[in-house]
């Protein structure tokens, strides 16, 4: 081995190899040498021995610089974590110093503004005090004021009363010759006096100085009623009766005064002021300011009802003059009149802030952008009743303006609007919250959307829907689901109603009057459903008329579960028999009662008169009556008041005879299109019925001029008679009625043809 070693070191560039330090005859085997240079490598593998050390060299140098960039990274990442974690401690640090400050100063802060609010609230109190007295004083200075005038106008009221107390006393007659009405109490013969119209009271005024007198008094002027006497009545009779009982009159009906012009508008009103008084009245610290006005020589000044419907010479002029000057107006009713934009926009001015009821049915002339004044006005804001029946050119736009200003609406009246669409009722529900009454007859257009809208937001007390084929029963059902007081239903003619609803709407519990007529597809399934619920006994009106599926079956339960229905329609149900009718003896409570059209017979109609409660009876065309039934059913029911037999062509003068036999209260009777009447029946009812009030005789052929005569000697308080298609009543004896009747119709022509060939 040294001597090896030694050889290295002096030959420099002598090649190591795993056997160079051992002799060649010690060396193993070429099996064990090519193992061990498998293994150590073979002596010519050394040439490469300097690229690999280069490359282990390389790859060292490699991992450490790695390992070096490695360790420089996570020291770089710890450094600047440990920097963010220092401020975020700084910035925790600084709130919590920033949040400790305003805490404090809040603290302060508060404690100050309470010491503040006391002094306020001491220099409020003082002031408070201070205006109080001031305010005392001039309450005590403008009441002085106030009781001064309202001394002055009860001494003018008194003299109204004295001076007419004057005239009464000096106007009634001493001695025997004195009536015996001047004769009764005052009371007794006020009341007599409050049941005549106006023509009557103009009448009584004429007959002598005491019953002159009686018709001054003021109470029987409080509510004057011209209509009945429209066809007569003219402007100066209107004008004179307004300038003398002025300051009573508080309604004015002009309904259907045709002759009526300006001269009565500007008496009715109330443009002329005397003088003026203010007071303050000092109310929950509040300054009220009071204006009286007395007008001693002025119209009618306390007017708060006007009807001027079907007056064809109402415009915008006139309107503007009645509405600047009755600012008291609580109720207006302008249905079918000529008023346009101009009286649109009053209406929407202070004149009519006091309105209450507004009625524009069938007003054609305004438009969308004239209701746009309602929503800039102060007039119609508290408005509770409108009704828009008619007016067909109201669009969206306008029904967004009503619903914007009249959002305090309880009822409103939306019939005969083939224009109405389900937009229109969702913008009016949607603000008018406080509805209560919705009338919707002739809507054609309007689906299930409006209605379950209706009831999606309000509550609704009574409903109003005819001529519907859209609605179903899944509007019902919700209506009933969510109108729980609901008291008054009408689906008339809706044919897509059928049972499927009336299960909701047994549930109801305070259903007084429902009407179903022309609903062809209900059944005496879906009325087992109403008479079964807890309102069937609390149900008052009932109308059937035209359901062609209800049977004897129904009328048996009506009977026995509905005891307070006083009024009850049966029109042409056709499977109703005498059977039926005879159960409904047993409504003790029924009044009115309509069979129009049924397939009754003389057993079933004396049935019915063994009601004792029964009052009005129609029965027009129910072709199976007799005289026989007739006097069987007046014989039973003696207080009868109203009979419809028109068109009954088995009838005579024998059941007429019977009907004044028996019923001497009858007042109202119709037997049109009966051809077998003569003028004995008209004798027969002139001689005993002296409450007679409404005759209807069209299409009686054989009646003459006798029948002219007849009414014209007998029935003083007749005020109805139809006598139209009768040929044998002349012209010249038909107008000696006109003048005693409110209502008069005549003519010589032939009835139409169903009655000729009933003839």
């Amino acid at each position: 081995m040294e001597e090896k070693i030694l050889s290295i070191l002096q030959d420099q560039d002598f090649e190591i190899v795993w056997h160079t330090f051992i002799d060649k005859d010690k060396q193993i085997s070429s099996l064990a040498g090519g193992i061990v240079n498998y293994i150590f490598g073979y002596p010519e593998d050394s040439l490469n021995l300097s690229h690999l050390l280069e490359k282990a060299y390389t790859c060292y140098h490699t991992n450490l610089t790695k390992m070096c960039f490695t360790g420089w990274k996570s020291y770089i990442w710890q450094k600047k974590m440990k920097a963010a974690r220092l401020l975020e401690r700084m910035e925790e640090a600084e709130m919590y110093h920033t949040q400790r400050r305003i805490k404090l100063a809040f603290i302060k802060w508060t404690a100050w503004v309470q010491f503040q609010k006391q002094r306020w609230k001491d220099a409020e109190r003082k002031l408070q005090k201070v205006q109080e007295s001031v305010h005392c004083r001039k309450i005590i200075t403008a009441w002085r004021h106030v009781v001064q005038d309202a001394k002055r106008t009860k001494e003018y009221f008194k003299k109204l009363e004295r001076d007419m107390k004057e005239s009464q006393n000096s106007g009634i007659p001493q001695g025997d010759g004195q009536d015996n009405l001047s004769l009764l109490p005052n009371r007794l013969f006020l009341k007599i006096f409050q049941s005549l119209g106006v023509r009557d009271l103009l009448k009584c005024a004429q007959v002598c100085q005491s019953w002159k007198a009686i018709t001054q008094i003021s109470s029987l002027w409080t509510e004057i009623d011209f209509s009945p006497e429209s066809s007569w009545i003219t402007d100066q009779m209107v004008e004179r009766i307004l300038r003398l009982h002025r300051v009573y009159v508080i309604s004015v009906n002009l309904c259907g005064c045709n002759m009526v012009q300006r001269l009565s508008f500007r008496r009715i009103s109330t443009f002329t002021f005397i003088y003026q008084t203010t007071a303050f009245i000092f109310c929950f610290v509040n300054l009220i300011k009071i204006q009286n006005t007395f007008v001693f020589k002025g119209q009618c000044r306390n007017l708060q009802e006007l009807d001027l419907s079907e007056c064809p010479t109402v415009n915008d002029e006139n309107m503007k003059m009645i509405l600047e000057g009755c600012q008291s107006l609580l109720s207006l009713n302008l249905a079918c009149t000529h008023i346009a934009n101009a009286t649109i926009k009053v209406l929407a001015s202070r004149c009519c802030v006091m309105l209450r009821s507004l009625n524009l049915a069938y007003c054609i002339h305004f438009s969308d952008k004239d209701l746009q004044y309602l929503t800039t006005g102060t007039g119609c804001r508290r408005l509770r009743h409108l009704n828009l029946s008619g007016c067909s050119q109201i669009t969206v736009d306008g029904f967004t303006c009503v619903a914007e200003t009249c959002n305090s609406l309880q009822q409103i009246v939306l019939n005969d609007l083939p224009t109405l669409t389900d937009i229109c009722v969702q913008v009016l529900v949607s603000r008018c919250r406080m509805l209560t009454v919705i009338s919707l007859l002739e809507s054609l257009n309007l689906s299930d959307v409006a209605f379950k809208a209706v009831a999606e937001v309000i509550d609704l007390t009574k409903i109003l829907i005819e001529g519907n084929d859209v609605i179903t029963d899944s509007s019902v059902k919700a209506l009933c689901r969510s109108c729980l007081k609901l008291s008054e239903l009408h689906l008339s003619c809706c044919p897509r109603v059928t049972d499927a609803c009336f299960k909701t709407l047994g549930n109801l519990t305070k259903l007084c009057n429902l009407n179903i007529s022309g609903c062809f597809k209900v059944t005496d399934m879906g009325l087992h459903y109403i008479t079964e619920g807890p309102s069937a006994g609390q149900l008052r009106e009932l109308d059937l008329s035209y359901c062609l599926k209800i049977t004897d079956l129904s009328l048996r339960r009506i009977s026995q579960k509905c005891i307070s229905l006083t009024n009850l329609a049966l029109c042409f149900c056709e499977n109703l028999t005498d059977n039926g009718f005879e159960c409904l003896d047993k409504c003790s409570s029924l009044i009115s009662l309509d069979i129009s059209g049924c397939k009754i017979h003389d057993k079933g109609l004396s049935a019915l008169g063994a009601n004792p409660s029964l009052r009005k009876l129609s029965a027009a065309e129910c072709v199976f009556i007799t005289d026989i039934g007739i006097k069987m059913f007046c014989r039973l029911c003696q207080r009868l008041e109203l009979l419809d037999v028109c068109q009954c062509v088995r009838l005579s003068d024998r059941a007429i005879k019977a009907l004044s036999f028996f019923c001497r209260t009858i007042a109202t009777v119709r037997i049109a299109g009966c051809p077998k009447m003569t003028d004995a029946a008209v004798k027969y009812l002139t001689r005993a019925g002296h409450f007679l009030r409404e005759l209807d005789v069209s299409g009686c052929s054989l009646l003459t001029d006798h029948t002219v005569c007849f009414l014209q000697c007998s029935c003083l308080h007749l005020r109805s008679i139809n006598m139209l298609y009768c040929r044998n009543i002349s012209r010249q004896a038909a107008l000696k009625l006109q003048h005693r009747v409110q209502h008069w119709k005549h003519s010589n022509d032939d009835g139409p043809t169903f009655w000729i060939n009933d003839s």
